[in-house]
């Protein structure tokens, strides 16, 4: 039976704790490693993105943290750059690399590979790193830009995902290119290409795939703001388009909606992916909201809405809580259907605004309910630390399966924390959907510099 959250989607010094790795296997006889699993040992990795960071003393130069996942909590960690000798390229203020992350088995050699985005490169024409993966974790690098098609500001991997959309086994890198009017995808078996979305450049973008029509390949979504749009009520939205077995792209619905976060999974258990939507503003649900279209063998099928209003989501939105502005799919009470998470980084907690707080969402035959949702913030208990003014508790989240138990753990990222030096915070799965038991990380923990490196912006997965 095809696994039902399959078809999801949309971030170097002392141990935390041990890791024996073992032997690796040729390359020829290890299956493809699932996403954010470096060393091919079944766990997932944690990577994540601090665009804003100083790295070789250049501000907003941008690094990655990453860890290796293991069953009692995280190993090898280090920070990957362009400071550092294995990135191609050099750091300089304003590339943001970390900007984005998406990862697969993209050489197909047992162990997942790492996109990282650097959009503000060159002058904000933007370029890709794929960091390789070994049975020691990310090893060596190469770089993809848009060749002679760059741009000044086109912003070349602003938003990353990977997906299969010939159904092959093969994955694709998906880039997005917001100061052009398409997107492009890079294929490591063949030809790539690029695809037209909204036909102007545009201020943001976000990609998601999964497989939104059940035909067994994986289709893209693509989701945009212009804020200078001439027809107000097209200025943001998403489209989907349909994976083909020739490796083309066809284009199918389109929906004008508001857009901060995008997440792609079957919530419901009909084999096919729906698309969720998070919606910031405070209309029309006081706080934000997550729509959810349904997967259909069309495109989209008809919405349906979650917010903090719902019928057993704890707390009551208010004004500028942000529910929705991250989202990511994973199986948090391993029951085989997606979950989905959800930030909310400006909610007030007790008498601290804007400290924070992250959901988790669970599937059922009927969708996404608010029955046995879970609320988390750093007021919760096992949690370390404490909800301060400005942590922005939420503002990225992620749900990987880190210990290797079956059920996904939630990362949540607070880049405000201790003056915008930032921190992650990981809380374990169980039948329940969440434990009790969490854990936090700091720049520190990864051997980042502590000022300004706003951990937690992007987390990977």
């Amino acid at each position: 039976m095809r696994s039902r959250i399959a078809g999801a989607t949309a971030l170097s010094t002392a141990m935390i704790c041990g890791l024996t790795l073992m032997t690796a296997a040729p390359a020829a006889a290890k299956a493809p490693a699932r996403p954010y699993d470096f060393n091919g040992d079944g766990r997932r990795d944690i990577a994540i993105g601090s665009p804003d960071g100083t790295a070789g003393g250049r501000r907003a130069a941008g690094f990655v943290s990453v860890a290796l996942g293991t069953a009692k909590g995280f190993a090898r960690p280090k920070v990957i750059g362009q400071a550092g000798s294995a990135v191609p390229g050099s750091a300089e203020t304003g590339d943001r690399f970390g900007a984005a992350l998406a990862s697969a088995d993209f050489n197909r050699d047992g162990y997942a590979d790492l996109a990282v985005g650097a959009p503000g490169e060159n002058q904000g024409a933007g370029i890709v790193t794929i960091l390789w993966g070994s049975p020691s974790g990310l090893g060596r690098a190469s770089t993809r830009g848009e060749g002679s098609a760059a741009g000044v500001r086109h912003r070349f991997g602003q938003s990353l995902a990977a997906g299969d959309v010939q159904g092959d086994g093969a994955p694709e890198l998906f880039v997005s290119v917001p100061g052009t009017d398409r997107f492009t995808w890079i294929s490591f078996t063949g030809k790539g290409g690029s695809q037209k979305v909204t036909g102007r450049y545009v201020d943001g973008t976000w990609l998601a795939t999964g497989d939104v029509n059940g035909d067994g390949r994986g289709d893209v979504v693509s989701a945009w703001y212009d804020t200078n749009g001439p027809e107000v009520n097209r200025r943001r939205g998403f489209t989907v388009f349909l994976g083909g077995a020739d490796g083309r792209l066809t284009k199918s619905t389109t929906v004008y909606a508001p857009v901060h976060a995008l997440a792609v999974a079957d919530y419901d258990g009909d084999r096919r992916a729906d698309v969720a939507v998070g919606d910031t503003f405070d209309r029309p649900s006081t706080g934000g909201r997550v729509t959810v279209h349904r997967g259909s063998w069309l495109g989209v099928g008809s919405p349906y809405a979650i917010d903090q209003r719902t019928s057993g989501v704890p707390g009551l939105g208010v004004n500028e809580d942000d529910f929705g502005a991250s989202l990511a799919v994973g199986d948090a009470n391993g029951d085989g259907r997606a979950d989905l998470a959800v930030g909310a980084p400006k909610a007030d907690v007790g008498s601290a605004p804007d400290a924070g707080r992250a959901y988790v969402l669970f599937g059922s035959a009927s969708g996404l309910t608010g029955r046995g949702a879970r609320a988390v913030s750093q007021n919760s208990g096992g949690v370390p630390g404490g909800a301060e003014d400005y942590d922005l508790f939420g503002h990225a989240v992620s749900l990987l399966d880190h210990n290797g138990d079956g059920r996904a753990d939630l990362g949540i990222g607070a880049p405000g924390e201790n003056g915008d030096s930032g921190s992650v915070t990981v809380v374990r799965g169980s039948s329940a959907g969440l434990s009790s038991q969490a854990s936090g990380y700091t720049p520190g923990s990864f051997g980042a510099r502590t000022g300004g490196a706003r951990l937690g912006a992007v987390i990977g997965g």
